[in-house]
């Protein structure tokens, strides 16, 4: 695992745009594995959220700062550093309001939140049988209650 979070760490600080591209092309892969408005919708917003991180960290050489954080805590590895007065589009940052999150962290997880959700309910349709509802229950018990057996 320390050497997957090192190559990671490696990718976005010294070439953030050969991992944006990467990142691209899985997403594009995904486009095409699922032919849905809706997951078209989602993958976009996770190329913007994609796109607005490696602005911020391409902005402050590799690295994305922590906004509203006291001095004394020391960030968790070494892509992350507290925002100075130096630093550079700071409201993209990762920010302690937000649950030291960025914007883009947001936009980004909804877009896959949104992407998972589409996929699992194609799953669901495909397999015909697996039902949100429990048994007994129909589709024409519109007052919920359940059906006469």
């Amino acid at each position: 695992m320390n050497l997957l979070s090192a190559a990671h760490h490696l990718a976005w600080t010294q070439h953030p745009t050969i991992w944006l591209c990467e990142s691209f092309a899985i997403l594009w892969l995904v486009l095409r594995m699922v032919r849905s408005t809706w997951a078209r919708v989602g993958v976009l917003q996770m190329l913007c959220g994609l796109t607005l991180n490696a602005l911020v960290t391409q902005a402050n050489a590799g690295t994305m700062p922590v906004v509203g954080v006291p001095p004394t805590i020391r960030p968790a590895g070494p892509v992350w550093h507290l925002a100075t007065s130096n630093t550079r589009l700071a409201f993209l940052a990762d920010q302690a309001w937000l649950g030291l999150f960025s914007i883009g962290d947001l936009v980004l997880l909804s877009g896959g939140i949104l992407v998972v959700a589409i996929c699992l309910r194609r799953l669901f349709r495909l397999r015909g049988g697996v039902t949100l509802r429990p048994p007994g229950w129909t589709s024409r018990d519109a007052a919920g209650s359940p059906s006469e057996a």
